[in-house]
């Protein structure tokens, strides 16, 4: 995308969220929606299915605190999902947004199966066709965002919506921290194994500027993790030896062994996880790359079942740590990654589970 073309995106983006500014309804919450439960709650506020009272609509509410939320960023995450939302595999959002005494919010539709997260078995993850169909799926979703010069920049578990089981139908979530390219980033507070190493190697007095290919490694590191259960590292870093392996290997490999635990992978898939996990931003090979493998087996050990080997075009017109990711970490995953994995902003992902929290004594004071 050439900068005319960037700056046309920007100044459309910009006029939205200022006619959404003057557009902000002040409402009632009762008066207006059924709460139903609670889907998730953080720093950032609450998120609730609720349905409206006239309509008889189930949607999916996210309710953002005033007092940490300035109302700038409320738009921009509302203007920013919006303007994606026309893509089958970006989650929907409604054109409903307004603001209560305590809160800014806005629908989108409701997740009916929860997240990646959600069905991941820890150590083993998931069958290899369900992988193809996420990967597939979420390509296609970021292919989209990027070519709006707008980069996710919390591509993980939490934020990948599904719709069934089998994941024939998935969505790419949560829009807090997404901003245009070349937006200036600063070093981290913390690190993810999702987080690319040019973002974790930052000083504190540098920056760096936003570009797609922080997704793309992003995305590498996720088809790993859904392929095995568990994250090829805790952070890319070279104090970190499954990572500084990773790296050596990516750089010598006519002579080093294949790592540990990427010998589970068909030369095919190596050879697709390299373009995307590549070292260097520059080479890093976008998202999309990924149809060209479809037709490949991915494991080792799903070489001899034909059934893993997606029909690229059959598919494109049915649907439109380390081990220490087990069982006792697992809830400290969950809570880690509600940080953001590319900067220290709040950020959490609209719609993560159906099977949300029952309501009851928790309720805020929502018309205050």
């Amino acid at each position: 995308m050439n900068m005319s073309e960037m700056d046309e995106n920007e100044e459309i983006l910009q006029k939205m969220i200022q006619f959404t500014s003057k557009s902000l309804r002040h409402i009632s919450m009762k008066e207006h929606y059924r709460v139903i439960m609670e889907l998730g709650s953080g720093s950032y506020g609450h998120v609730l299915q609720v349905e409206h009272k006239v309509q008889d609509k189930a949607m999916a509410l996210k309710l953002m605190r005033k007092k940490s939320t300035k109302k700038e960023r409320f738009l921009m995450e509302y203007c920013v999902s919006l303007c994606l939302s026309s893509h089958p595999n970006i989650i929907g959002t409604l054109r409903v947004a307004f603001e209560t005494n305590k809160y800014y919010a806005f629908a989108q539709e409701l997740a009916t199966a929860g997240d990646l997260y959600s069905i991941l078995e820890p150590g083993v993850g998931l069958p290899e066709m369900m992988v193809k169909r996420c990967a597939m799926q979420l390509a296609e979703a970021l292919d989209f965002v990027h070519s709006k010069a707008l980069v996710h920049r919390d591509v993980k578990l939490d934020n990948i919506l599904i719709f069934d089981k089998d994941c024939h139908l998935v969505k790419l979530a949560d829009f807090g921290i997404t901003r245009l390219e070349g937006f200036l980033l600063s070093p981290m507070s913390g690190t993810l194994p999702y987080s690319a190493p040019e973002l974790c190697s930052l000083e504190e007095s540098e920056t760096l500027e936003l570009d797609s290919s922080l997704d793309v490694w992003a995305f590498g590191v996720l088809i790993f993790c859904i392929s095995s259960g568990c994250f090829p590292w805790d952070t890319a870093l070279c104090k970190d030896k499954q990572y500084e392996d990773f790296a050596l290997w990516q750089s010598n490999q006519d002579y080093l062994e294949i790592p540990s635990p990427w010998k589970q992978f068909t030369h095919q898939a190596l050879d697709m996880f390299q373009k995307l996990l590549t070292i260097n931003p520059d080479k890093r090979r976008p998202a999309i790359e990924i149809q060209k493998y479809l037709k490949v087996p991915w494991k080792i050990s799903s070489i001899k079942d034909n059934n893993n080997m997606l029909d690229n075009s059959k598919y494109m017109e049915e649907s439109v740590d380390n081990i220490n990711f087990l069982q006792d970490n697992v809830g400290n995953e969950r809570t880690s990654t509600k940080t953001s994995s590319m900067i220290s902003e709040d950020s959490s992902p609209i719609n993560s589970s159906a099977q949300g929290a029952t309501w009851e004594d928790q309720r805020p004071s929502l018309d205050e």
